[in-house]
């Protein structure tokens, strides 16, 4: 790309590797890199994320050191410090982990989330005053703090979960070595429908699991039943996780601590379907108004009541292309305060039979 040199080309590369759950690929795109360029620090810390995310804690704790010993940005050593001392403290590893965050808090002491960190670090050393002092202390800072806020579902698994040793191991002892699952062929309409059968009479608040497809490759698709399909699949996901019942969309630095994590399969990758809603909104909303107004609602929905934004909480998504979303798309249809359509008009344009 023009005014961009080779290795910010491929760094690049990587990071939309990751976004679109090609997580194999983008490790080995970035461990090239840093034989590449081994004083670059950015490419560290990526390749450490990366290795955090495939649950491989060793590689992962050997490159956010490395990524630290160079010349990392406030914001993303903070984040660096934050991930090494956890998964020190997550291996057991209490000393280490105790070390590297005060490493950490001396260099940034306005930062509630290494506190935070700390605090956990404090309670498996037996010291639990100074573990809530600390939490006081994290939790007084993260008014202005974004990273509390980024990582408060880590913060609250591991906060529900001080008193399971080495709770690292539950993580990676199921995870295989680099072994890609296979799908299983099953058409994407028959996998919406099963949904479908069972959507009545919760809807939304159902928590409806569907099993995992690219349905947003296939929002254009020539065949309108699979394109109806795969939108109304989009829908029902959005819809479901605005109503706080289910949550398909998982930012990837969060997914080992949801349970039974294998990073070898693969996930709804929230970054493809925004990219391909984006791309394609004027002529999904021409075919099917009511599903794309009850997407745009949700999804406005979601992001106004986060702290930070979905393209924040997200790391992976495209940051650019979320920003157009949202202010061509998402502020425009608050800002009207648009009636959605009734629900009945909805389960029609899904296919639903209401007679």
């Amino acid at each position: 790309m023009k005014g961009l040199s080779r290795m910010e080309e491929s760094l690049k590369a990587a990071l939309e590797l990751r976004r679109d759950g090609n997580l194999l690929d983008s490790n080995q795109l970035l461990q090239k890199l840093v034989l590449q360029h081994p004083e670059h620090a950015m490419l560290h810390y990526e390749l450490a994320w990366s290795f955090d995310i495939l649950a491989k804690p060793e590689k992962a704790i050997s490159l956010y050191r490395q990524a630290i010993e160079l010349d990392l940005s406030k914001a993303t050593a903070v984040n660096a410090y934050a991930q090494l001392g956890s998964l020190y403290r997550l291996k057991g590893q209490f000393m280490e982990s105790e070390k590297i965050l005060m490493e950490g808090m001396l260099r940034f002491w306005d930062v509630g989330l290494l506190k935070a960190f700390y605090a956990f670090t404090m309670y498996d050393l037996g010291n639990s005053g100074e573990a809530m002092r600390w939490m006081t202390d994290a939790l007084l800072d993260s008014s202005t703090d974004s990273e509390i806020f980024l990582n408060q579902r880590v913060i609250s698994y591991l906060g529900s979960n001080l008193d399971v040793q080495h709770i690292m191991k539950n993580f990676v002892a199921n995870v295989p070595n680099e072994v890609e699952h296979s799908e299983d062929g099953k058409p994407i309409v028959e996998k919406v429908e099963t949904v479908l059968k069972v959507f009545e009479p919760t809807y939304f608040h159902g928590g409806w699991v569907f099993e995992f497809d690219r349905y947003d490759l296939h929002f254009t698709d020539s065949n309108n039943e699979i394109r109806r399909a795969a939108i109304a699949a989009f829908a029902i996901m959005i819809g479901i996780w605005e109503t706080g019942s289910a949550q398909a969309f998982v930012p990837q630095h969060e997914r080992k601590y949801s349970g039974d994590y294998n990073p070898f399969e693969p996930h709804f990758e929230l970054n493809g379907y925004i990219s391909a809603f984006y791309s394609n909104f004027n002529i999904l909303q021409q075919e099917l108004p009511i599903m794309t107004a009850y997407i745009v609602d949700c999804l406005g929905a979601i992001d106004e009541r986060s702290k930070l934004g979905l393209d924040q909480e997200f790391p992976e998504i495209d940051t650019i292309l979320f920003m157009k979303f949202r202010q061509e798309i998402l502020l425009p249809n608050r800002q009207l305060k648009k009636k959605i359509p009734p629900f009945d008009d909805f389960l029609k344009e899904i296919g639903w039979d209401l007679s």
